[in-house]
């Protein structure tokens, strides 16, 4: 009944699916090469060195502050003009939002180690630590408690901002929302489903950011 009424077939349904899991895919591979960009670009902005320290603002601020559809289109539109290097839609969207993660979260990183006391690591080196181990053993696990709230947030963004690869024609839970859309000429239904579909994978995500940003003030 609920199939008839919106005159979805057994494929359009499995179409749907595959477009799901793509868009997961996209998401997923994105956030962790970007979360490994983004602590080693947060780590040397750390640096005490004020020219090491700033080196990563080259690739972070332009990034930062630039739409991520026109980062997008640069990579798979303008990468065969100026280098001659042609991707397919799904590698530029990896690697176009892999990047921009990778920007938006060495700022969680540099902010994070910037936050914690200086008395910290005084405590750590009057126990023997070295700068290593003092930081291995001390302030990350400290930084690591601030950075996960604000980490799954950027994550639950980045999960919504990668319905902009339907415009290079990678085939995610947006693009099959309107493929669907022009098919049965329900726009309501099937964008009500797609609405749907990245609430119940965002909201549970956004309750668990709360939940662990509270205890982490309780914490401190």
């Amino acid at each position: 009944m609920f199939e008839q009424y919106l005159s979805l077939t057994h494929y359009d349904i499995f179409f749907f699916l595959k477009a799901i899991g793509m868009t997961l895919w996209i998401t997923l591979v994105s956030i962790t090469i970007g979360t490994l960009i983004g602590i080693v670009m947060g780590l040397i902005r750390c640096s005490k060195n004020r020219i090491v320290a700033a080196i990563p603002l080259i690739y972070i601020e332009p990034l930062r502050n630039s739409p991520l559809v026109t980062q997008l289109f640069l990579t798979y539109y303008g990468l065969p003009v100026v280098a001659n290097i042609v991707l397919d839609a799904e590698a530029a969207a990896i690697i176009t939002l892999s990047l921009n993660t990778g920007a938006f979260f060495s700022v969680l990183v540099h902010s994070a180690v910037k936050a914690i006391p200086k008395l910290q690591w005084e405590a750590g080196f009057a126990l023997g630590h070295n700068r290593y181990s003092n930081f291995r053993n001390i302030i990350a696990p400290q930084v690591l408690r601030l950075l996960i709230p604000s980490a799954i947030t950027l994550y639950i963004n980045q999960l919504q901002v990668s319905s902009f690869v339907s415009l290079i024609s990678l085939i995610d839970l947006t693009k099959a929302g309107h493929i669907l859309t022009l098919r049965t000429m329900r726009p309501f239904l099937i964008y009500g489903i797609v609405f749907v579909l990245y609430f119940a994978i965002s909201y549970p995500l956004s309750k668990l950011a709360q939940r662990l940003e509270k205890k982490v003030a309780f914490n401190f």
